[in-house]
């Protein structure tokens, strides 16, 4: 098109000479101007640096550093101006508004190496603790005999000189642009007047149907053209804010099911799956992808739940049932369903949430047991006492022989049932945590040495030898000290009332990666591995019979257990009928400075 080509070059005749002449202009005024500020600021600081070095002069020979700050900052409000006292050796000892003792050392600022030598310094830069570029001015300050004791820094923000300067290269911008559009205008005249904007609506349209909900044309001419554009605008702006505000509540009710710990699960009035949480997943072993449009009953293998959905689609009335879920029914839920209503009161559908009271049932279970374990251990002493009493009352007290006997046997019994509530009581403790745990540095020798002489006083010749042989060289464990002797104690009253007469109980200690292991090692009976994995358990005793036989709780394992639980280590048992046991625990060792 001929035409075409004499508009390009009236464009360009026209447009260059202006936009060249706005360069050189703009450059020669911001340069001017830039010159001229900085002089004017720089007259500015230097003023008030000289009204600011009087004042502090006499504080900065007396020292007072707490004072010279406090001062610093009343005479940065008062100028409005960034005020910093450094010494000769460049440290800060006060600024009008950042802490002094949190600052480095200065003595590497251009503005404060000229003040040390007793010129006037200055210095632009970005200040790397205020983020912006500053110009700075600092005056050295003498004493009477003109030496140097310090220098005064005052310094100002260069935004203001930039944005002025932005303000030229935007009005000399604005000018180019409006000379580059009247020439555009003149050039293209009334030719690209319809056909311009219509052009750009195709294209914004096309992109807007892509996804792209950002693009505008422009708003130039105020005919019905341009009445069309603010409309399309609007149109677009609408529409984003829509599909944003959308997109955020989407993504705020997928977050707020995914933090969930309760599962949910929703269906449609067609019984579809149209919503599941990760919680509900894993509750169900469903993947991510399993349920979404699908039956309930394709994806969920259990007719309790599935009746569940009916119910409540026929009845429109919410329900609430307990299930068992699991090949062993190991898992307990509480499953609460109720109707998706609409404005209109429409059932859309039923949403389910599901609440894991596994561990609650398993609390209420360990409970149960406690308190049965509980009651038998107190019930047969106390009716033995009360039986022996009673045979007393009938007259065998006035038998010296057989009240000396029953005496005796009751005598066993309350020190059983003292020595059951003992340790009940510090299972209690180690369990809610109100034990004190006291941990120190220990040597494993000293721990087993201790244990060892404690127990071989109420020790007898019928009794199992015990034998260990510790290194000296062992490093050092962080323990209670109280806590692990009672776990050792309870360890060797366990292998001593096990192991034959003629047996051998021997300790030993092994030093791993991070921890020490101990184990105490006997020749007994040994343990069925059917009972190992119980064998930590409160109450639980292998031979019930010879264990109340022998003065036992059936405590002090679990007490061993969690004792060594609240140290951060581990337990362990293994053993074999008629072999032995070896009973292990693990303590860190002490961490070595780095």
């Amino acid at each position: 098109m001929p035409g075409k080509k004499i508009i390009w070059k009236f464009f360009f005749i026209q447009t260059v000479p202006i936009l060249i002449s706005l360069i050189i202009i703009g450059i020669y005024i911001s340069f001017f101007f830039k010159e001229y500020y900085i002089k004017a600021i720089t007259t500015q600081l230097k003023s008030n640096s000289l009204l600011i070095r009087d004042i502090i002069k006499a504080d900065i020979q007396e020292k007072d550093i707490e004072k010279l700050n406090l001062v610093t900052k009343r005479l940065g409000r008062e100028i409005n101006t960034r005020l910093t006292i450094i010494n000769p050796e460049g440290m800060v000892l006060g600024d009008s508004e950042e802490n002094p003792q949190k600052m480095e050392n200065h003595s590497d600022r251009p503005e404060i190496k000229e003040a040390i030598k007793g010129r006037i310094g200055k210095s632009s830069r970005y200040s790397t603790t205020l983020k912006k570029d500053m110009m700075y001015l600092a005056l050295p300050i003498k004493d009477d005999a003109y030496r140097v004791i310090g220098a005064v820094r005052v310094s100002i923000p260069l935004d203001e000189l930039e944005n002025r300067v932005g303000q030229i290269y935007r009005i000399i911008g604005w000018g180019g642009l409006l000379a580059v559009t009247i020439s555009l205008g003149i050039s293209f005249a009334l030719a690209r007047r319809v056909s311009r904007p219509i052009s750009q609506m195709a294209q914004a349209a096309k992109m807007i149907s892509k996804g792209d909900l950002s693009r505008r044309i422009r708003e130039d001419s105020r005919d019905e053209v341009g009445d069309l554009a603010y409309s399309f605008n609007r149109m677009s702006e609408e529409l984003q804010r829509q599909m944003g505000d959308l997109a955020r509540e989407v993504s705020e009710k997928e977050a707020l099911l995914s933090s969930m710990i309760e599962g949910v699960l929703a269906i449609d009035r067609d019984e579809h799956v149209i919503l599941i949480n990760q919680a509900a997943q894993r509750m169900l072993e469903l993947g991510p992808d399993d349920a979404l449009g699908k039956f309930h009953w394709e994806v969920i293998r259990n007719s309790e739940i599935n009746n569940l959905f009916k119910e409540v689609l026929k009845t429109k009335e919410q329900k609430e049932v307990k299930l068992q879920i699991g090949p062993l029914d190991e898992r307990a839920f509480m499953v609460y369903a109720a109707p998706i209503r609409a404005w209109g009161g429409n059932i859309l559908g039923v949403v389910a949430v599901f609440h894991d009271v596994t561990e609650i049932r398993r609390l209420e279970k360990v409970r149960m047991e406690f308190v049965a374990n509980v009651s038998h251990e107190l019930r047969t002493p106390l009716t033995s006492i009360k039986g022996f009493v009673e045979t007393l009352k009938r007259g065998a007290i006035d038998e010296r022989e057989n009240a000396v006997n029953f005496l005796d046997i009751i005598e066993r019994h309350t020190d059983r049932l003292n020595q059951l509530i003992t340790d009940l009581l510090d299972l209690s403790r180690v369990e809610t945590g109100k034990k004190k745990m006291d941990f120190q540095p220990i040597k494993v020798e000293e721990l087993i040495n201790r244990a060892v002489s404690h127990f071989m006083e109420i020790s007898n010749k019928n009794r199992p030898k015990i034998k260990y042989n510790i290194p000296s060289d062992l490093p050092m464990v962080l323990a209670d000290e109280e806590g692990i002797e009672t776990v050792l104690k309870n360890l060797l009253d366990n292998a001593v009332k096990y192991t034959p007469k003629r047996g051998e109980i021997n300790i030993t200690s092994t030093d791993k990666d991070d921890y020490i292991e101990i184990a105490v090692v006997d020749n007994g009976i040994g343990i069925p591995s059917r009972d190992l994995p119980r064998i930590f358990e409160r109450f639980y005793c292998v031979d019930k019979a010879r264990s109340r036989e022998l003065g036992g709780t059936g405590l002090g394992l679990s007490i061993v257990k969690h004792i060594i639980e609240a140290h951060g280590g581990t337990v362990g048992v293994e053993s074999e009928v008629g072999e032995g046991s070896r009973f292990t625990f693990t303590l860190s060792k002490v961490s070595k400075p780095e």
